[in-house]
């Protein structure tokens, strides 16, 4: 018995003895090589997955800003062609908005953005509160009325992020990264190809950080967006546009009303005439 195990023995190291031999000799190892392909191709296959993952993820629309919402350069916010071709049945849009001063308190809505035949957004500063209005398909149980309703939580002279996620007829609404309003709309809004614009004049304040997504995007979604996109005090990231803003404040000379203080001119009445020149 005890012969016949050794005999084993002797003739299992006699095989690895000769295998590795074989591995041993020049140009015969192919093990090491295959194996350093198949991670490089491993790893090849994770940063591909990762990189369409980041790019399905990210907003069609990512516009920085600061954009001056009393007099802006342009008052299209979302383009025709890209409202039309990502905002139909779903989609998803969020932006900064910081509202510095109202003309008029007391007024009921203050019109600031307009998706035209759509939707409209005002601000009612009395009650710090967005109000939205829904324009609606007509058919035959209903009549096309206007659907509206207003969304507490925004305050004067605060950046607050605004993210509104709509599908159907199924409307979200976020403040900050979190759902504040979710219902139903009586019936789905027309389908109008127009462009999201602001409306000049009427509030002072800045809106930043544009986004869109051609989906409805999640809870978790939108508030893993506003902790990526904002700071510890909710104020966007801007980067240098937002030292570039800041910049071009200029405060007024108090003491020079007339805008021309480098060539002051008197009155006919206060003009002297000196007869000794």
């Amino acid at each position: 018995m005890e012969s016949q195990a050794s005999g084993f023995l002797s003739k299992a190291r006699a095989f690895v003895t000769e295998t590795k031999s074989t591995f041993d000799q020049p140009g015969s190892s192919y093990l090491m090589p295959a194996l350093f392909v198949i991670g490089l191709l491993v790893v090849i296959g994770i940063i591909v997955y990762i990189f369409i993952q980041k790019k399905k993820d990210a907003p069609i629309a990512d516009i920085v800003g600061p954009i001056d919402l009393f007099k802006p350069q342009s008052p299209v916010v979302i383009d025709r062609k890209t409202a039309a071709a990502t905002m139909t049945s779903s989609y998803t849009l969020a932006f900064y908005v910081r509202f510095d001063a109202v003309p008029d308190m007391r007024t009921t809505a203050t019109a600031l953005m307009k998706w035209a035949g759509i939707w409209s957004l005002g601000y009612i500063p009395s009650q710090e509160e967005l109000s939205w209005t829904f324009q609606q398909t007509r058919d035959s149980t209903s009549p096309a009325t206007p659907e509206t309703f207003t969304t507490p939580g925004v305050p004067l002279q605060r950046w607050t992020q605004i993210a509104i996620g709509f599908e159907g007829r199924s409307v979200d609404i976020y403040v900050n990264g979190i759902l504040v309003v979710s219902r139903a709309l009586n019936n789905v809004p027309p389908n109008v190809a127009s462009s999201i614009t602001l409306t000049p004049g009427g509030i002072m304040g800045q809106l930043a950080g544009i986004q869109l997504w051609p989906r409805r995007l999640t809870v978790n979604e939108i508030s893993s967006n506003y902790t990526d996109t904002s700071d510890s005090q909710g104020r966007p990231n801007l980067g240098p546009a937002f030292f570039k803003a800041i910049s071009n404040i200029s405060v007024p000379n108090l003491f020079c009303t007339s805008g021309d203080c480098n060539n002051p001119k008197a009155k006919q009445s206060q003009t002297w005439d000196f007869p000794y020149q």
